[in-house]
């Protein structure tokens, strides 16, 4: 299924669930890798002597490169070729794993998942935009249902993986696990994935790229090193002013560009604001608590890596059940419903999973968080449609990377919040508490939103 002509048209080509396959197989290499690492951290800061802002600045490296650059390698991969850029991003994601794992600094181990994201972010796009050009309309939603439960099959066997190796192996072997998996990978999209490309090459804008990822790093810093030197040291003002300034420039350029990362047009479609915002939401909360409750489940409760991997495994699989049954609910009741009830369930299991830490309650914890999958799985897959349903077929690089910038800009704010408000000393239950109250303003805004324009398609 080696097929190099851009024109050539697989969306009635039967083969074209093998490549799905492949994608789902790329795309587990790159999840299995963050809930892997989520359970060593209390590892991490024993083998390595690290503080708590540097458990944030190792795990947020990865999300800050990958946020940073899925954008410009999404509209790269739209260029010059998509299976091309998956193959040289997973080659670059396994070597720096393996570097990562033979580390013996947090900083050495920071840059080395920096690089890990720059794989990361030529890999993840890619996967999803090969399946919005290899799918009919009608069979999307269910690929991406599919691609979507695959990753939380994936984030599911992660922290079990991990609590195995570590209760084994060293630290390191969470990271040169992800060797092989790249290996099986790249053989698997040599093998079966086709070549596909835009056929009208778009250009690549750099200064938009720099802006925004000058912008995320310095909001990152801000607010990471805000509890360690201060919220009024002049070091963290200087970089949340400059933050915003670098950020008030990419908006202004993006309007101004002769090829903007993500058209002015989409960016004002509906459809694709309320899918990101709700990608926003939901991982900010999703990255931050699980990032607070690894820790609070291994520190406070004293459990192995082991079984904070298998107190996690529930909640992933119920994101799997409910994700595979999307698509019939949200065809019948529409993406408002669907996106807005399950980021609302989220909200609610959030509140019991901070009231359940609060009063000790393991059990119950575990009970929350399955209600906090159910909510995930049912919002995730509808999320995503919007997001590339919004775009033409030949910017799905465009669109795949906007949905993946936004899951790891999400998350890695979430995590450098959440983790400020560890750092500073306000316990385990308040960050999840406002992870609950972030989602439930996300669900109240997406809900006007898509009101808005039900209103609007049917005055037209």
């Amino acid at each position: 299924m080696r097929l190099e002509s851009p024109s050539l048209d697989l969306r009635d080509d039967p083969r074209r669930w093998w490549a799905l396959a492949v994608l789902c197989l790329a795309l587990c290499a790159i999840v299995i890798d963050n809930t892997i690492l989520n359970v060593a951290l209390p590892t991490l800061r024993r083998g390595l002597h690290a503080s708590e802002t540097d458990l944030q600045w190792v795990t947020t490296a990865y999300a800050l490169t990958l946020s940073g650059l899925l954008l410009p390698l999404g509209v790269l991969g739209d260029r010059f070729g998509r299976r091309g850029l998956l193959l040289a991003g997973l080659l670059l994601f396994g070597s720096a794993s393996a570097v990562a794992a033979f580390t013996s600094s947090p900083l050495q181990l920071a840059l080395a998942r920096g690089a890990m994201g720059v794989g990361g972010a030529a890999s993840m796009p890619a996967t999803l935009s090969i399946l919005g050009n290899i799918f009919h309309e009608h069979e999307r939603a269910r690929a991406i249902a599919i691609w979507a439960s695959v990753a939380g099959v994936a984030a599911a066997l992660g922290p079990i993986v991990g609590g195995v190796l570590l209760s084994r192996f060293w630290w390191g072997s969470v990271f040169l696990v992800n060797v092989p998996v790249v290996l099986l990978t790249v053989v698997a999209v040599v093998v079966l994935l086709p070549s596909s490309r835009a056929p009208i090459a778009r250009a690549i804008d750099g200064l938009g790229s720099l802006l925004w990822a000058g912008s995320l790093a310095l909001l990152l810093f801000a607010i990471i090193e805000g509890p360690v030197r201060g919220w009024r040291s002049p070091s963290v003002v200087a970089a949340f002013l400059l933050s915003g300034a670098l950020m008030a420039l990419f908006a202004r350029e993006e309007r101004r560009a002769r090829a903007p990362m993500l058209a002015p047009s989409v960016a004002r479609d509906p459809r694709m604001q309320a899918g990101t915002i709700t990608v926003i939401g939901m991982f900010f909360a999703a990255f931050g608590t699980q990032f607070t409750l690894t820790q609070w489940i291994q520190g406070p409760r004293g459990h192995s890596a082991l079984f904070t991997g298998l107190c996690f495994m529930p909640m992933a699989l119920t994101t799997v059940v409910t994700t595979m049954c999307n698509p019939p609910v949200a065809r019948r009741l529409g993406p408002r419903v669907v996106v807005a009830g399950g980021l609302a369930t989220m909200s609610l299991a959030l509140v019991l999973v901070g009231w359940a830490v609060s009063s000790g309650r393991l059990a119950l914890v575990a009970v929350a968080l399955v209600a906090l999958g159910a909510g995930q799985g049912i919002a995730i897959p509808s999320a995503v449609e919007l997001i590339m349903i919004s775009v033409p077929p030949e910017q799905a690089g465009s669109a795949a990377g906007v949905n993946e910038t936004v899951v790891e800009a999400g998350g890695a704010v979430g995590i450098a919040v959440l983790g400020s408000l560890l750092a500073a000393g306000a316990g385990f239950s308040a960050p999840v508490l406002v992870a609950a109250a972030a989602v439930l303003l996300t669900s109240a805004v997406v809900f006007r939103i898509l009101a808005r324009q039900s209103v609007a398609e049917r005055n037209s």
